[in-house]
This record gives structure tokens, C-alpha cells and sequence, in this order.
């Protein structure tokens, strides 16, 4: 598609990269993107997380209702993966078996700053989908509150 452009203008077209590669300073073992995709790319999961963490709706019923499309066992797989990932973990149900809610752990908290840069992702791009009158919006416009600046700065 490039291919069009001279060298010159294909440079200023994709920006001022110099074409060099962006390479982590510490040899990995295994791809952290990929291995942190071993969970969270587990379809309905970000939507689970989004619930819990901004929504706090923190009962399965509840996010079952939340979610169209999930169905109850999917929802009890996902909540298992995800407590045995440590993501979120199991409150209450020991005194009362059927008050049982769920809440973020550290490392699920650690997911909500993905979270809200996917929503502005999202909301920048995919704004006709999204909003009713198509305007795109920024990530201050859609998450105007001072816990949401806290987290985007990964201040807990």
C-alpha cells in the first residue's frame, strides 16, 4: 500500500520512526504478552473483570444478567480460572453458601488501567459503534472521576 510513496514520503506518512525494532532491554523466556493472554484472552473474561472491578456488580447472577450471550457454566469456568490465577478471589460463602461475591485482588486491580485504556481504544475508534451520536470521546471525557485518574496513573 506504501509501495505508492517515495522513501521520503513513506517515512513521513508512518511518522518519524527510524524503522528500528523496539526490543526490551531483558531477555524473556517466554513472550509476556503471550503468557498474560493465557487468561485474560479467554473470551468473556475482560468483560467478568470489567463488571467486578468498574461496574462492582460482584455476584454471579448478576453478572450473568450483565453479560447476554454467557452462559452459566462458561461463567463458573471463567470465575474458577480466574480465582486460581489469582485475579479475584471468593468473599464470603463460608457462613452463607448462597452469599457468595467476588473481588478483585491485587493483580486483578492491576488489569483495570488495560481496562480503561481499551475503553478509550475503543471509544476513539470505534465511536459509531459505540455512542449514540457517534462523536468519538477522550479517556478524561468517559472516566471524569479522580478514582479513575488513580488508576490510569497505577496509583491504587
Amino acid at each position: 500500500m506504501l509501495s505508492q510513496f517515495t522513501e521520503d514520503q513513506q517515512s513521513e506518512l508512518v511518522g518519524k520512526d527510524d524503522g528500528s525494532a523496539i526490543l526490551p532491554q531483558v531477555k524473556f523466556v517466554e513472550c509476556p504478552i503471550k503468557t498474560s493472554l493465557g487468561v485474560l484472552g479467554k473470551k468473556w473474561t475482560l468483560l467478568i473483570l470489567r463488571d467486578i472491578g468498574f461496574l462492582k456488580i460482584v455476584r454471579f447472577n448478576r453478572i450473568l444478567e450483565s453479560i447476554p450471550g454467557l452462559t452459566p457454566r462458561v461463567l463458573s469456568m471463567r470465575l474458577r480460572e480466574l480465582e486460581d490465577e489469582g485475579f479475584i478471589e471468593c468473599v464470603g460463602g463460608k457462613r452463607q453458601p448462597t452469599m457468595v461475591v467476588w473481588r478483585l485482588t491485587e493483580k486483578g486491580r492491576d488489569t483495570m488501567p488495560i481496562l480503561i485504556q481499551l475503553t478509550a481504544f475503543g471509544s476513539k475508534w470505534h465511536s459509531d459503534v459505540v455512542f449514540e451520536d457517534m462523536r468519538p470521546r477522550t479517556v478524561y471525557e468517559i472516566f471524569p472521576q479522580p478514582e479513575a485518574r488513580r488508576i490510569m496513573m497505577g496509583i491504587s
